[in-house]
């Protein structure tokens, strides 16, 4: 099934393509990106792409028909990160994760994604709630999460285990009630 769903005039969401390889990989050369999420290895690289295609057309036949990893897209239709909604084994409930390429850090971009795919999600999945979980200290992902309405419930104390470490997570949650929210 395909999708695209309008974010801002500039930006869409869309599912996976071949042609994001290469643009893929170059965002995600930047350390500081694997630095501040849990699920992207680093180096990375051809063979994670070829896993996340395929892991994308997986999922799709797992949630009727809709992919749970998403591409970010510009008014070129070029990727510019990803966001995901992950964790849909209880009916109720899902997690949301994402990224942006460096680039486009600071615009206000994740917000808007970050509520549109939620709000989809809550529509599409009949869902209660969206969890996110982030590493304590990445406060740019704070104020995503704060900006999209979504509540903090917690730190739980070395909940990731991270290159060799353990790091704290701040949880997050949005509910179903979306009618006061920006999007």
């Amino acid at each position: 099934m395909h999708i695209r769903l309008p974010v801002t005039p500039h930006i869409s969401i869309t599912e996976f393509m071949p042609k994001d390889e290469a643009r893929i990989i170059s965002y995600l050369a930047d350390r500081e990106i694997h630095d501040r999420t849990i699920g992207i290895p680093f180096p990375y690289g051809r063979e994670e792409f070829d896993q996340l295609m395929s892991v994308s057309i997986e999922t799709a036949m797992e949630h009727r028909g809709w992919s749970i990893h998403f591409a970010i897209r510009d008014e070129n239709d070029s990727l510019i990160g990803e966001v995901v909604v992950f964790n849909l084994v209880e009916c109720h409930k899902a997690e949301v994760g994402y990224w942006l390429g460096k680039p486009f850090w600071g615009q206000g971009i994740m917000t808007a994604v970050v509520g549109v795919i939620c709000k989809f999600a809550i529509d599409e999945w009949n869902l209660v709630k969206v969890a996110a979980a982030i590493f304590d200290g990445n406060v740019a992902s704070q104020r995503v999460l704060e900006k999209c309405g979504f509540e903090f419930e917690g730190t739980m104390k070395r909940h990731f285990f991270k290159d060799g470490q353990y790091v704290d997570s701040r949880h997050y949650a949005l509910f179903d009630d979306l009618s006061e929210l920006p999007f």
